[in-house]
């Protein structure tokens, strides 16, 4: 099944709405039980737009377990993302990877207090260590992971299919009920769960919209280790050494709650000047550098009365709302995979309550089944883009199969190749993708 056409009066099992890390991770979880089980499921997951266009391909694109999340005693959601970057980093070797922190201190006290973190934090790892910490002295140092964020969306999504489940993008749903749902071309879809994974769009008075907001600069520092800084704000912004186009640093992220509808999210004018203030006083020659690129996410938090936008917790809540829909809200992208396990419990008990499929959990120790490794030319990868993933648009092939769309500033000249590849779009692209100053 290729075209929206075909989904009239059809029926699925499940109904996934949202290609984001959730959604993706939920029918890869659902479409390997199926298969590992013998048990044949009808799973469908629809995105309006590309896979990883939204919050989950314009993150901070780290896998780690939240070394600031210690000092609000959140030690539960750390252990959790701490034994899940040692999964991904199993599984997903190629999309994920380890990466070193080096961090900032001023004076005896920031020594002390962040070394005992540190301490603390490799404690919570427990066997999942990676690398060798620094507790002490001026040069502090502990180890997490990276990861390219929008390529982990879209493997899980390739997963997905290569275990039957039926994944089409670039059309949206207007209307969800516990039995179905319509998408925005009037066509109506039965299924035996909905399942509510569009993060920000879902609404509701119990979601808090935070805005992080990340800056691109060109390359700052010699090395291979990433920069984090606690600021006197109680932020945690990160310097990470990024880019397979060209060399340049990732800065980020703002904590900044969203006024705006989910459809309208950039960088504002203060949060450009806070990251490039921060960027000046550590490294004073970038005064002088100009920003390469920019971009900006939501996250759909859980609401807490009387924290900031950066103490809010990253906890989740997961179950079936008045209306029979299941919905996915909060956590963290780190913990996505167990997040689609609990989801997929639920589904699966819905489903088939006579079945074991609630009793297996295969994502835990199998690997990804489809290629992960990307080609390095431009030209096997556009290639890659569309023959694996699909991509339909320049958009989409700069912002979400790559992103090369922040990591040089980009001249029609430069970008015309590429965009030829996908049938034109540059003047569109470079009108929405200027530089952020």
């Amino acid at each position: 099944m290729h075209s929206i056409e075909e989904l009239a009066g059809q029926h699925f099992d499940a109904v996934i709405v949202g290609g984001g890390i959730n959604g993706a991770g939920l029918a890869r979880d659902l479409a390997l039980r199926a298969h590992t089980a013998g048990h044949p499921l009808r799973i469908l997951l629809l995105e309006k737009r590309f896979w990883g266009a939204g919050t989950s391909g314009k993150n901070s694109h780290l896998i780690h377990g939240g070394l600031r999340y210690l000092k609000y005693l959140d030690f539960r959601l750390v252990s959790e993302a701490l034994r899940e970057r040692a999964l991904l980093l199993e599984m997903a070797p190629n999309t994920v990877r380890p990466l070193k922190f080096e961090l900032t201190t001023n004076g005896l006290f920031d020594q002390l207090f962040y070394g005992a973190g540190i301490v603390l934090y490799d404690l919570l790892a427990g066997k999942h260590r990676i690398g060798k910490s620094t507790y002490l002295g001026e040069h502090l140092a502990y180890w997490d992971a990276a990861s390219d964020s929008a390529a982990l969306v879209i493997d899980n999504v390739r997963d997905a299919r290569h275990y039957g489940a039926t994944c089409i993008s670039g059309r949206g749903v207007k209307r969800l009920s516990a039995d179905a749902v319509e998408l925005d071309n009037g066509i109506r879809v039965k299924a035996g769960c909905v399942i509510d994974a569009r993060g920000p769009w879902m609404g509701g008075a119990e979601m808090r919209l935070v805005r992080g907001s990340h800056i691109v600069l060109p390359r700052l520092y010699a090395g291979d280790h990433a920069i984090a800084h606690f600021n006197s704000d109680g932020r945690i912004i990160f310097f990470i050494p990024w880019g397979d186009l060209e060399p340049v640093t990732l800065i980020g992220t703002t904590d900044v709650d969203h006024a705006e509808t989910p459809d309208k999210v950039e960088i504002s004018w203060s949060e450009t000047e806070y990251l490039r203030s921060i960027a000046e006083q550590l490294f004073p020659a970038s005064a002088q550098m100009p920003t390469v690129g920019c971009f900006s996410s939501l996250r759909p938090l859980l609401a807490v009365v009387g924290k900031s936008a950066s103490a809010t917790s990253r906890e989740h809540q997961i179950g079936f709302r008045a209306d029979g829909v299941l919905e996915i809200k909060g956590g963290k992208y780190t913990t996505y995979r167990s997040m689609a396990e609990e989801a997929a419990n639920l589904v699966c008990t819905k489903i088939a309550p006579d079945d074991s499929l609630s009793t297996i959990f295969p994502t835990r120790t199998t690997p990804f089944a489809v290629p992960t490794k990307r080609p390095q030319t431009i030209e096997a990868r556009i290639a890659w883009a569309k023959t694996e993933e699909g991509c339909p648009d320049l958009e989409a092939f700069m912002t979400c199969s790559t992103n090369w769309a922040w990591q040089k500033r980009w001249t029609p000249e430069d970008l015309a190749p590429i965009a030829a590849a996908f049938g034109g779009g540059a003047e569109a692209f470079l009108d929405l993708h200027s530089p952020c100053e």
